[in-house]
């Protein structure tokens, strides 16, 4: 009987993530490659992202690299349910995947990418 209250609680709608939620990431990796090739690692930083089901985008917080950034999810490829989606910018694609941020940017002068680890609060 235990087991089975268990299960239930784990597998209830309130242990899956929606809109609305908050995330506190802590980023894993952080660098940059320029045209010419050269590689440059950037100090890790922490983050914070909002779901946000009226722009249906990820709204970031106030400061750090994506301070005040939004990012609109992709249609037909975000399941906030299952915490995973795609968002995209202007020249950026954005993956989550239950905790799991991907970040790449590409522009002019090379391209960022990023990875982090988030913790839904």
């Amino acid at each position: 009987m235990k087991k089975l209250l268990i299960t239930l609680i784990l597998i209830s709608p309130f242990s899956f993530a929606d809109w609305g939620d908050v995330y506190y990431c802590q980023m894993t990796n952080f660098s940059a490659v320029s045209l010419e090739g050269k590689r440059e690692d950037y100090i890790l930083e922490k983050f914070q992202f909002k779901l946000d089901k009226t722009k249906k985008a990820m709204v970031f917080g106030s400061s750090g690299y994506f301070k005040k950034t939004e990012a609109k999810l992709t249609p037909d490829r975000h399941w906030p349910a299952l915490e995973r989606w795609y968002a995209n910018g202007k020249y950026d694609v954005y993956y989550f995947d239950e905790g799991k941020f991907l970040f790449v940017s590409t522009g002019s002068t090379g391209s960022d990418s990023l990875s982090a680890d988030c913790d839904k609060f």
